[in-house]
């Protein structure tokens, strides 16, 4: 476990106006492939919200989108962290 964990890549992403309009937002999963994701969206005050959107992997990209109930807004922040 330490050695997948010690390869993990994390980025943090603020939500704009035009995240929301296009409904997802794309990250470059850099010099990686991917096995594994953990998503968290929070609020501009730092609340958890209960986003259920999607993630997709693909192609060396990593899609959140607001395909669930419960979608980011503007100026919420998305963290992602892979392995």
């Amino acid at each position: 476990m330490t050695e997948l964990m010690s390869k993990a890549k994390g980025v943090t992403h603020v939500v704009t106006a035009a995240d929301v309009t296009a409904t997802e937002v794309v990250f470059r999963a850099q010099d990686m492939k991917p096995n594994g994701y953990m998503v968290v969206v929070r609020d501009a005050a730092g609340a958890a919200k209960a986003w259920d959107g999607a993630v997709t992997i693909a192609d060396g990209l990593i899609t959140v989108d607001n395909s669930g109930a419960t979608d980011f807004a503007a100026t919420d922040v998305i963290s992602l962290l892979a392995w």
